[in-house]
């Protein structure tokens, strides 16, 4: 049973995420929405902070390069 909770503490502690994704507009400008977390929240907070930049860009009129 300890080795259970330590593998899952673990986890908790030493995940890593990353999300990254290059936008342009139609007058060629470009940005990039991208962040890191680590561990559990970490990567619940890069989910959030990458959704909410994707939106905001796309309300500006950026698309993801390569698709139209």
């Amino acid at each position: 049973m300890r080795s259970i909770a330590l593998v899952f503490l673990m986890s908790l502690v030493t995940a890593c995420a990353t999300q990254r994704v290059g936008m342009i507009n139609d007058k060629g400008d470009e940005l990039t929405c991208e962040r890191t977390g680590y561990g559990f929240f970490g990567a619940l907070a890069t989910a959030n902070y990458y959704n909410e930049c994707v939106a905001q860009a796309e309300q500006r009129g950026y698309h993801v390069k390569g698709s139209q």
